[in-house]
């Protein structure tokens, strides 16, 4: 019932999207045509847009930095076009995220908190999104975009050229999806440090979780070509049914099992009811895209052979990605075989399920409020870019670098002062694991921004077809995470997790600079000195609020810190947080606030 009421909403999203679409083409039939379209041109069978043509999905000209077959509007429009496409977005991410901190809480209860068990599972659940990224953060969301983009702006809405490229996609990550599977223990191996039943139960949940590599990439796939043509609710909702199967699964097994903390007790019913449900939750995420794309008109043929098509352009891009990504993930690999390696020395201390709990935190509002954005901003500025929009472009990175820093600023802080009640509330803990778990998840919370900027430079980087300055700036990255991810060697093992969350944070922090400094000047600036004055007088309203926020947290920890009583003092904390940053920010005259909040107040009849 749940999951109907869930592809119901979505579809009802799609609908919205298309009766906005046609209201827009009404608007503009009454304005009058810029110029008339040749006939012939209009259909390309797939629903893509042809150039010059009305298009379907919304009417009217392609404008230099907006989407192809998206109306040449006024700023105004524009920007109201982005709030409503991030809002769709913003609300499937924050179920989805609400949903994934559920199954966190159930898997951690499953496997008595941060256990060796949970560690098993949680390196042999990862790997697969370790491979996954090596296609989707980097080469997926590198090609597919910007090449269908471009590919929509030709003659005949560069139907061939799609199919011929998607061919590709779906070729490449099946082969890489059978090899991964294959020799998923040695991969293991690499990856985690363990020995006896953990390594047994380690090799044994891979198998099971290995497969899942195919329906990530298929969700990609599909998913770049919603975002290319316009259509976001179904990209960021599919995730909602994935939690809602691995939650469904995970209730299963505490019914039947109980929980289980030691590898040596786990038997194969037991294995495949986990993973099983777990690889049928990403399976279903994938192949729901199918619905909304079938219904907004798109058609796949299967069309092999790339020579002549234009695709050469993308296979370079495709080596220095793989390159920058191949450098992201290996660094990504020492880290967890150093935590794990601590981990085997020091069983008492946490390790690899403590961090993944919390960096599932910190997406939250990562996920929620920047890639909301950014998701939508990304197909504007690969089509500014290909107009040779060089103002449009840096308008829009500009937007990139303002607008999630209106609620990501204050999160930022918010994640420092609540860390402690936060996780409480969500995991049940053992009392020596809280305080590791907690100042993880404040030192990744004080890099929530930079972490947002590194990923918007990831997308101007695509936009751009610079697949060589990404990986420039990856290598940055990376490298100084490495250095400081070393050191877990050399500090107290106790603090090897709060070690590896400040590598984290520092290393986004200076790959940002390196990358604002270098846009500016390809840019011929970014006007930073009007950003820098926004974020910190968001600074100091968040810092303004957060000082009687922690004095609350810490006079309410003094009464009990049981899971209720933190979860109320996490509600006083919350509250007492947002009301204090809307009074400071009101002082200090902070109007892209109000400007967030305006919509908000006036649909619950609160404002005019």
């Amino acid at each position: 019932m749940l999951r109907s009421d869930l592809a119901a909403r979505i579809h009802a999203m799609e609908r919205a999207e298309d009766e906005e679409r046609r209201a827009r083409l009404r608007r503009e039939a009454a304005r009058g045509p810029r110029r008339a379209a040749s006939p012939e041109s209009a259909e390309t069978g797939m629903g893509l847009p042809a150039l010059g043509a009305p298009v379907p999905a919304d009417g009217t000209e392609a404008a230099a930095g907006a989407l192809p077959g998206e109306a040449a509007r006024s700023e105004a429009e524009q920007t109201a076009s982005l709030k409503r496409e991030s809002s769709i977005m913003a609300a499937g991410t924050l179920i989805s995220r609400v949903l994934g901190l559920v199954r966190s809480s159930l898997l951690t209860t499953a496997m008595l908190g941060t256990s060796l068990a949970l560690d098993t599972f949680q390196a042999a659940n990862t790997l697969p999104n370790v491979i996954f990224n090596l296609l989707s953060a980097g080469v997926l969301n590198a090609i597919l975009i910007p090449q269908i983009v471009k590919a929509m702006k030709r003659k005949d809405g560069g139907r061939e050229f799609v199919d011929r490229l998607l061919t590709v996609s779906f070729a490449a990550v099946l082969l890489i999806t059978v090899l991964a599977t294959l020799t998923s223990p040695w991969l293991l191996h690499i990856y985690f440090s363990g020995s006896g039943p953990a390594r047994t139960l380690t090799t044994f949940f891979g198998f099971i979780c290995m497969p899942q590599i195919l329906f990530y990439g298929l969700y990609a796939i599909l998913g770049q070509v919603l975002n290319a043509r316009g259509q976001f609710a179904a990209f960021m909702w599919s995730p909602v049914l994935a939690n809602v199967i691995q939650i469904s699964g995970l209730v299963w097994f505490l019914v039947q099992f109980g929980a289980h903390g030691d590898p040596a007790t786990w038997t194969a019913s037991m294995v495949w009811v986990v993973a099983g449900t777990t690889t049928a939750g990403i399976a279903v995420q994938g192949l729901f895209l199918i619905i909304p794309l079938w219904r907004g008109g798109f058609r796949w043929r299967p069309r092999w052979g790339i020579r002549g098509y234009g695709l050469g352009a993308a296979a370079r891009l495709t080596v220095w990605t793989f390159s920058a990504l191949l450098i992201a993930q290996m660094v990504g690999i020492a880290t967890k075989k150093m935590l794990s390696w601590v981990r085997v020395h020091h069983p008492e201390v946490s390790s690899i399920s403590a961090y993944d709990n919390a960096f599932l935190i910190f997406m939250l509002p990562h996920g929620l409020i920047t890639v909301s954005i950014l998701t939508a901003l990304f197909p504007r500025m690969s089509s500014a870019h290909a107009d040779g929009d060089t103002d449009g472009l840096r308008s829009l990175v500009r937007r990139g670098l303002t607008s999630p820093a209106v609620a990501v600023i204050p999160c930022s802080i918010a994640m420092v002062v609540l860390a402690r009640p936060g996780v409480q509330t969500i995991w049940s803990l053992q009392s020596d694991q809280v305080m590791p778990l907690a100042g993880a998840v404040a030192i990744m919370g004080i890099g929530l921004l930079p972490f947002g900027i590194s990923t918007l430079q990831q997308r101007y980087c695509f936009a751009r077809e610079d697949g060589r300055q990404n990986l420039i700036m990856q290598a940055i990255l990376s490298g100084t995470q490495l250095v400081l991810v070393s050191l877990v060697f050399v500090v107290p093992a106790g603090g090897a997790l709060w070690t590896v969350a400040a590598a984290q944070t520092v290393g986004n922090a200076v790959v940002s600079v390196v990358w604002i400094v270098a846009a500016s000047r390809q840019m011929n600036g970014l006007g930073m000195r009007s950003v820098a004055l926004s974020w910190l007088r968001l600074l100091a309203a968040s810092v303004i609020s957060g000082v009687p926020t922690a004095v609350a947290v810490w006079a309410m920890g003094l009464l009990g810190e049981g899971r209720l009583m933190s979860l109320l003092t996490l509600a006083v904390g919350g509250c007492l947080f947002v009301g204090v940053f809307l009074a400071a920010a009101k002082l200090l005259k902070i109007d892209e606030v109000g400007s967030l909040l305006d919509p908000i107040l006036r649909r619950l009849h609160l404002a005019r």
